[in-house]
């Protein structure tokens, strides 16, 4: 876990990140606490890069790969923020020929997490296709798409060979061919599924390409390269216009943030709302069994009072909405489209600083920690430290170190 965000405006973009990361793949996982998770992507252009989640990609450090990166292409501009992106996974797709092992990782880490689940349907079911449906109506990874079962089967013999002891072990006897079969179309629709692992990473790259006037921000996320395929996907984009001129883009641990521009709490206006329609149907469930005069009208009308309250929560939410943008969120982007740098600054450091307290005030592990390493990149200046907890980043230049004064000016 870890919080990061991006301010961008007209001028500028304003990164910051915690230190806390998490190291490995498959079923071992280290966090640690002094992490570097900001970096500048080109000694010569202005761009940089935020990574959060997984620290590493297929058993390679993030870190590593952007500092190779940077020394061997960063160097060539690029037309927009997009182009350095695609370029970026490419590089990284191809930093080293990735072994069986690495690419069974990743299948595996996938996979695993319904083991359980696999188990218990065989047992209880006698059968995987219940499990079967529900992993046929998730999300397909668009980049995972086109993977065929017998290409699959072809790519993971061992993973598939490993599921198949372990599930029979766990029956009491050997797997019967409908049995394997399901196991196999199961494992097939779950590396294809996009589903959320320990070893998936988010890559944030904003700043500005040799085409761009305003900056612009493409947030990528990863679970690494699987059957040949590069498992990476666009999760978040933002470009900054004459008609869309800020932008506050919250990463990982991202609740804080939102309850601080939108004025509430995501969690709580899902609950708040679930409890309203609940209260709505039970009520005009009583009326409906109060006043009804057969059984028939008292269905009909239940199935009717089902999309009245959900009509009524639509309606209550637009009305939530516009509250939101017009008293927290419009006069927050108002506020932010016409902010100087040095201040974005100090206002994205504030922002995982805020994230970091309330962790540490919440049950349960702290996701959020370490010093705040904060950049500014303008067009013209380039990628600038503002602050940071290390000195060993590679750039030629040693970096500066600047503390925002309590009214959040930039001391020089």
């Amino acid at each position: 876990m870890t919080a990061e965000v991006a301010l961008l405006n007209k001028q500028a973009t304003a990164l910051a990140a915690d230190s806390k990361a998490m190291f490995g793949s498959g079923l071992t996982v280290k966090t640690y606490d002094s992490v570097d998770k900001l970096f500048a992507l080109s000694r010569d252009h202005p761009v940089g890069v935020m990574i959060y989640g997984n620290a590493e990609f297929m058993r390679v450090p993030w870190e590593v790969i952007i500092k190779e990166f940077r020394e061997s292409q960063g160097g060539t501009a690029r037309a927009d923020v997009h182009a350095w992106a695609r370029d970026f996974f490419a590089y990284a797709r191809n930093f080293q020929e990735f072994s069986r092992r690495d690419t069974e990782l990743a299948a595996l880490t996938k996979t695993a997490p319904f083991l359980k689940a696999i188990e218990a349907s065989a047992l209880v079911n006698r059968s995987l296709e219940p499990l079967i449906r529900d992993v046929e109506a998730r999300r397909v990874h668009p980049a995972l798409a086109d993977i065929t079962q017998d290409e699959f089967e072809r790519a993971y013999p061992e993973m598939i060979a490993r599921f198949e002891a372990m599930l029979t072990d766990q029956i009491g006897e050997k797997l019967d061919k409908a049995m394997r079969a399901q196991l196999r179309r199961l494992l097939h629709l779950l590396i294809r599924a996009d589903i959320e692992t320990v070893a998936r990473s988010g890559v944030v790259i904003s700043g500005f390409g040799t085409r761009d006037t305003f900056p612009s921000l493409v947030n990528m996320e990863s679970d690494g390269v699987i059957a040949g395929r590069l498992a990476a996907s666009v999760r978040t984009e933002s470009e900054i216009t004459t008609d869309h001129p800020s932008d506050v883009l919250p990463f990982a641990v991202r609740n804080v943030m939102i309850s601080l521009v939108h004025g509430v709490d995501p969690h709580f206006l899902d609950y708040a709302l679930t409890v309203f329609r609940d209260l709505i149907r039970l009520n005009g469930e009583r009326v409906i069994r109060d006043l009804a005069p057969n059984e028939d009208v008292a269905n009909r009308l239940s199935t009717e009072n089902i999309q009245v309250s959900d009509d009524l929560i639509r309606h209550f939410l637009d009305y939530l909405r516009d509250y939101i943008r017009d008293m927290h969120l419009g006069p927050f982007a108002a506020t932010l489209q016409g902010m100087p740098p040095d201040e974005m600054a100090w206002l994205a450091e504030s922002l995982v600083h805020l994230t970091s307290v309330k962790m540490r005030m919440s049950l349960g592990p702290e996701g959020v920690g370490g010093p705040v390493d904060v950049a500014v990149i303008t067009k013209r200046e380039g990628f600038k430290w503002v602050k940071r907890k290390a000195t060993g980043d590679g750039l030629s230049e040693p970096p500066y170190v600047k503390s925002p004064n309590p009214q959040g000016r930039i001391e020089e």
